[in-house]
């Protein structure tokens, strides 16, 4: 059925038309023409063939009771006369046939019999039978149905070509005149009206199309008065954007380099306090140390003069004793001092260059808890340490281990209000060959749960002017993202404590890492 889709729209009027003239003439003529021709068989045929047989059997019973022949003959002779009739048969009840007349039955044709009996006082005395055709009655009756048919044929045409000339004329010439004003109209031509030829359904149409040009050029009209201005907006605009561009771009570099700043000033502070905090651990074994060489001096004085008065021999020894045994204190106070001072170095260096090297992760949380243990001394907080030998990385253990105490004073600072006594728990894993997992956990108030979703940005603290800075997660996110290649999760609960959980490839990624302090 596609091409009916397919047709125009006076392929389908015209279609339509046929179909609605064509069809009933289809459908209702074969029923009507049926009708006819049963209607002329039964006038003809049926009704005479019954008369015929009356009139012959009430004809036939005198003949047959005399045997009167020529009257029979002359009685049936007159029947045969129709063309209709082919046979006439008479019959005596005792001697058998009494009169047989019969033609040529012709081609084609039904054969309709009547058969009567012949009475005579109640008694039956023979019978009569009448054989018709319906030959003649179809010949005649095809001829009038050609003629009507011819006749019906014409009338259809001609409705059909009136009809076409009317829908021709009234429908698709102003139609096919309209299209090309359209036409006009679609490519631009504004100018010349829409002629309105009819006063009917057309011609309103034709109307609203011309209306429709008139609006349409209005608005084009108005449209080019637009543009003539919007050239002029569009550049002034342009050039507003431009500036503001500019002055944005100019803003978030100043506030990249605030940002930087602030986390180089946050990095040396955090470093000052690690030198403050060595610098105070090593007060007590350097005065060891100096306790010790005073004490050594006074003991070489009282032995220098003890030798000039006269040596003994238990002076000697108690010199020799007194002095090897400044000698150990002196030995154990300064190796406390330079271990101090090495894993300083160590984690100086490694803070302020972004070097890249093999260590093992329990010592460098080894070191890193060393240098935090000033801090920690006179505190009623503990930290747990439950970190495995044999996890070795290679990776950044300066910006690690800035990470680690990072989130160590974010918890003594955050987690342990005021007086309240906690525990720190650093755990560490290797998940597979290539991950190791890093868990800070402590037992402190939690994290509100509307706080967790800005925990990491910049600048935001809970204690602005208490000590926080805003700065600490943010650059343990920094770093674990952009320098580790890893990622930072928080889980936390009112009441009950935080835990973040470091997720870290064990070979990091070789990269330029942070700018050195």
């Amino acid at each position: 059925m596609r091409w009916l889709r397919s047709l125009s729209l006076k392929g389908a009027i015209v279609l339509g038309m046929a179909l609605g003239i064509f069809l009933p003439v289809l459908a209702v003529g074969p029923v009507l023409a049926l009708d006819s021709y049963q209607r002329e068989i039964d006038a003809r045929i049926t009704t005479l063939l019954k008369q015929y047989g009356t009139m012959l059997a009430q004809s036939m019973s005198t003949p047959i009771w005399h045997v009167d022949l020529p009257a029979a003959e002359s009685f049936v002779n007159s029947l045969m006369s129709n063309p209709d009739v082919i046979r006439v048969r008479v019959e005596d009840a005792a001697l058998g046939p009494f009169i047989v007349v019969e033609k040529p039955v012709p081609p084609g044709g039904t054969l309709v019999q009547e058969v009567r009996p012949v009475l005579r006082d109640g008694a039956t005395i023979g019978r009569v039978t009448i054989d018709m055709t319906t030959h003649y009655v179809q010949e005649q009756f095809l001829g009038k149905l050609v003629t009507a048919a011819v006749a019906l044929v014409l009338q259809v045409l001609i409705s059909f070509g009136l009809l076409f000339l009317l829908f021709e004329h009234r429908l698709m010439r102003p139609l096919r005149q309209l299209l090309g004003d359209a036409k006009r109209l679609a490519s631009g031509e504004l100018t010349e009206p829409v002629a309105v030829i009819r006063h009917d359904e057309m011609g309103t149409l034709a109307q609203g199309l011309d209306t429709m040009r008139e609006n349409l050029n209005e608005q084009i009209s108005h449209v080019r008065d637009l543009n003539a201005t919007l050239e002029q907006r569009v550049s002034e605009r342009t050039q507003s954007l431009n500036t503001a561009n500019q002055e944005l771009v100019s803003a978030m570099a100043a506030l990249k380099n605030a940002h930087d700043e602030i986390q180089r000033s946050e990095r040396l502070a955090a470093l000052g306090a690690l030198v403050a905090g060595v610098a105070h651990e090593l007060n007590t074994p350097i005065g060891n140390c100096v306790t010790v060489a005073s004490t050594l001096q006074d003991i070489s004085k009282q032995f220098a003069k003890a030798s000039t008065a006269g040596l003994t021999r238990s002076a000697l020894a108690s010199f020799v004793d007194n002095t090897r045994h400044a000698s150990e204190l002196l030995n154990r106070n300064l190796g406390v001092a330079v271990d101090l001072i090495r894993s300083f170095k160590q984690v100086a260096v490694d803070r302020t260059h972004a070097q890249r090297r093999e260590f093992q992760l329990d010592a460098m949380v080894a070191e890193t808890l060393l240098i935090l243990s000033p801090s920690f001394k006179r505190s009623l907080h503990q930290i747990q340490v439950d970190v495995p030998t044999g996890i070795s990385m290679t990776s950044y253990p300066g910006q690690l281990g800035q990470i680690l105490t990072n989130l160590i004073n974010n918890a003594v600072l955050h987690g342990f209000a005021g007086d309240k006594q906690g525990t720190i728990h650093i755990s560490a894993r290797q998940t597979d060959d290539d991950t190791v997992e890093l868990v800070v956990a402590d037992d402190g108030v939690g994290v509100p749960e509307a706080n967790l979703r800005r925990i990491f940005d910049p600048f935001f603290t809970t204690r602005l002017g208490q000590g926080g800075s805003g700065l600490g997660l943010n650059i343990v996110y920094n770093l674990m993202k952009d320098v580790l290649g890893g990622t930072v999760q928080v889980q936390s609960t009112l009441g009950r404590g935080t835990r973040f959980i470091l997720l870290m490839p064990r070979v990091a990624s070789e990269h330029e890492g942070p700018d050195d302090i």
